[in-house]
């Protein structure tokens, strides 16, 4: 009996280990090549969706943990079709969540959407967090001292519907920008022996409630061959954004953004990427903003909030070496500036980083690639787990 009983396990084993070489097999390998990828798994297995685990080592927020997930929904004509060429799913949507050691904890869902032909993109992000931040400037005080540690807590909201005019690259479309915060001190400092005056500014510039809420026009240039691993083609985009208390905002100001993306093939491994960027606000002397408003120089290796302006200028370039269909290894840098004003930024300090990294195919019914990149800023270094496009 005890032989039936041990020979019964075994086959239970070794039942259970062929199903589970049968699935990997079948689901997360592709046949072209017997590599893994998860194109299979993510278009025919019912919620199959992409893992995204990632080690946070942003300076700004220290080490941490997250883990995000990935879905992919497909048409029911797209799931007949087992063409080379990458698909664009009609609807992407995501789900994801982490913490790191300063403190810091976030939650977020997202959704994109790619529809009637792609003639219709919507995109759309909810999160809501308690991130502690180091400020090392305050809107309408100016460069401090020494940075000061603020926890922001609140939920985030935007929104993007583009529309793309017939027969062309370009898009126009409406964006929506929704943010509530609760700023205060991370770790609120004895404010009783100080006057009442310093109280007082303490509390004006540390302890806040607010709420910014706008609504803006975007239109976009878009020629890229795939948006989740451009190899070749452009991205252009410009959006205006208006903020005021006729719908909802607690401050009064408009934004503006304008980028660029460029993207060429070199040669028959190299890909050459160049990114540019301007990001400002414009707002009465009177008003002050909340601190997480101006924008700030945006490049792997600089902490966020870390150079912040109502003027940034950035400039990357990123050159690939595509060792196989799978592989490739790349290296990169870039430079930005930040000023109260576009009229200041020729006198700005030029902040640069640079870096290297790697990308896997992933998924190739998708085109989609997932990554590690290992970036050098003024001051630190940094890792960063990247799935999608770089840019």
């Amino acid at each position: 009996m005890k032989m039936l009983k041990t020979l019964a396990a075994l086959a239970l084993v070794l039942a259970s280990t062929s199903a589970r070489a049968g699935f990997y097999e079948d689901y997360m390998t592709d046949p072209a090549d017997g590599q893994l990828d998860v194109s299979r798994f993510l278009s025919e297995v019912p919620m199959g969706f992409l893992p995204i685990p990632s080690v946070i080592t942003e300076p700004a927020v220290g080490y941490g943990l997250a883990m995000g997930a990935l879905f992919f929904h497909e048409s029911a004509e797209q799931r007949k079709q087992r063409t080379g060429q990458a698909l664009l799913p009609e609807n992407i949507s995501m789900l994801g969540g982490g913490g790191t050691e300063n403190g810091t904890w976030a939650g977020a869902l997202g959704h994109f959407g790619f529809w009637r032909n792609d003639t219709l993109r919507y995109k759309g992000f909810l999160l809501y967090g308690s991130i502690n931040l180091d400020f090392y400037s305050l809107p309408g005080v100016g460069e401090l001292p020494r940075p000061v540690k603020l926890n922001l807590e609140g939920p985030v909201v935007l929104q993007e519907l583009k529309y793309r005019l017939p027969d062309t690259a370009v898009f126009l479309g409406v964006r929506q920008l929704y943010r509530h915060e609760e700023t205060g001190f991370a770790h609120k400092p004895n404010l009783s022996r100080f006057p009442d005056v310093a109280v007082d500014f303490f509390n004006e510039h540390f302890d806040t409630s607010n709420t910014t809420s706008g609504l803006g026009a975007v239109v976009e240039f878009d020629s890229r061959d795939n948006p989740f691993n451009p190899q070749r083609g452009y991205y252009y985009s410009g959006n205006y954004m208006w903020f005021g208390d006729y719908i909802g905002s607690d401050y009064r100001y408009d934004t503006y953004h304008l980028s660029g993306l460029n993207y060429w093939q070199p040669g028959d491994r190299f890909n050459l990427g160049l990114r540019l960027q301007y990001d400002g606000v414009s707002v009465d002397d009177g008003e002050r903003l909340p601190v997480y408003v101006p924008p700030d120089i945006d490049l792997r290796g600089i902490p966020s909030s870390r150079y912040q302006g109502n003027a940034v200028a950035v400039s990357e370039v990123q050159l690939d070496y595509r060792i196989n269909d799978r592989w490739r290894v790349g290296v990169f840098t870039g430079v930005g500036r930040a000023a109260d004003s576009f009229g200041k930024l020729d006198n700005a300090a030029n902040e640069s980083a640079y870096g290297t990294g790697f990308r896997y195919l992933i998924a190739r019914r998708y085109g989609f690639v997932m990554g590690v990149d290992v970036a050098r800023g003024p001051e630190e270094t940094a890792v960063y787990i990247k799935a999608g496009s770089t840019w």
